[in-house]
């Protein structure tokens, strides 16, 4: 099932449960136009293992899922494929850069990348340099999307107006919040730049934040930030943190019988950084565009089918987040009608809107917006997730 997307050159609306056929009528051409093989290859730089697998292995299986329906129904023409080349950095920016230039020397369309914010720090001059556009999976660092090479379908929470301003206005006045204590994973971009939102919004509401406690991603002993909160014992913690030292920090606080709530990232939408955190997770709260379950618009219900019928589970924002920025490739590949990335990149440039599993995105300088407030969700202490009540 192919997701539609309009470009500014030809707008056009259609249904997510839209036929294969009828989204070639979207292209003015077609992979047949060039000729020869007809096999796509984009490279994927993933985070397959290490501590950020519990989000890299759902955004590689979101990733082969748009591509197996990209295949199966011709998306890209008749007998025309999509090769997805998924390899692990463990974690390593400069593995990526090694790889990329990999992908680059072996003919690549695009590639995937980026799933932190070091690595795309590492990445993206490279890409720029090297003109093979890549769409960033769940990097959220700061100014990232760069037409005509790099493109980001990521919702940033962090935007003004954006989803963590529209929670923290929500969650604050309702469950009467006066003092906070925010807490960091002070050596990565991304968090540190979301601690600033997050601080800003509590203040606008009202909220006196007492302390900011640095940390560091790769902390796994937080007994000594822990402490520190229970001893301040305010209204709420809100982490500002990469998913694993989240779930240790939730672990740590409640060790510690700090029973208030905890505002976070959807970095922790995991299962398993639940059961990592020991039901310390139980009683945070967290705005998220997608969860199975909870986000109910058609390409959504569509997505969530096929998914658990490849995984017999159900995806996380994870994995929506694969899905996505595969089918907005696949979609510039097929706009393009050719191998060329330079054509590609051009393809995607042309690119406004997509119909995504989290709803209508608009890209605007290469990056995705939602105009939306999302889904609201706690962790209760079964280890299962429940829509705020308000």
């Amino acid at each position: 099932m192919s997701r539609p997307i309009t470009t500014r050159r030809r707008v056009r609306t259609l249904l997510a449960a839209v036929t294969a056929t009828s989204l070639v009528v979207l292209s003015g051409c077609t992979s047949s136009d060039e000729g020869g093989d007809d096999s796509y290859l984009v490279g994927f730089p993933a985070l397959t293992s290490g501590p950020a697998a519990f989000a890299g292995v759902p955004i590689t299986q979101g990733a082969e899922l748009a591509v197996k329906e990209i295949n199966d129904s011709e998306f890209l023409g008749e007998g025309a494929t999509l090769e997805l080349k998924i390899d692990d950095i463990k974690g390593d920016p400069a593995q990526a850069i090694s790889l990329y230039r990999q992908y680059v020397a072996d003919g690549a369309s695009g590639v995937l990348c980026c799933g932190l914010s070091s690595e795309a720090g590492a990445l993206a001059p490279m890409i720029e340099q090297s003109k093979t556009p890549a769409i960033v999976t769940s990097a959220i660092l700061a100014g990232l999307a760069k037409p005509p090479y790099i493109y980001r379908p990521v919702v940033l929470p962090a935007e003004p107006g954006g989803m963590y301003d529209q929670f923290v206005d929500a969650v604050v006045p309702a469950e009467g919040i006066e003092t906070a204590v925010l807490v960091v994973t002070s050596d990565n971009d991304g968090m540190v730049g979301d601690a600033e939102v997050w601080k800003a919004a509590l203040e606008r509401n009202g909220v006196d934040v007492v302390k900011t406690i640095n940390t560091a991603s790769a902390d796994t002993n937080f007994t000594q930030a822990a402490t520190e909160v229970a001893s301040l014992d305010p209204d709420v913690v809100v982490q500002s943190m990469l998913g694993t030292p989240s779930a240790l920090m939730a672990r740590a606080l409640r060790e510690r019988d700090f029973d208030k709530r905890i505002l976070t990232s959807y970095g922790i939408d995991s299962k398993e950084l639940f059961d990592a955190s020991g039901g310390g997770l139980a009683g945070t709260l967290f705005a998220v565009p997608f969860h199975a379950g909870f986000t109910d618009n058609e390409a959504a219900t569509t997505f969530v089918e096929a998914y658990q019928e490849e995984y017999d589970a159900e995806p996380d924002m994870y994995g929506a987040q694969g899905y996505t920025a595969m089918w907005l490739m696949a979609t510039a590949i097929k706009e393009a009608g050719s191998k060329d990335p330079e054509k590609v990149a051009e393809a995607l440039e042309a690119i406004s809107e997509q119909d995504s599993v989290y709803g209508p995105l608009t890209y605007s300088d290469g990056q995705a917006t939602l105009n939306a407030p999302g889904s609201y969700l706690e962790w209760t202490a079964d280890g299962t997730l429940a829509e705020w009540a308000g």
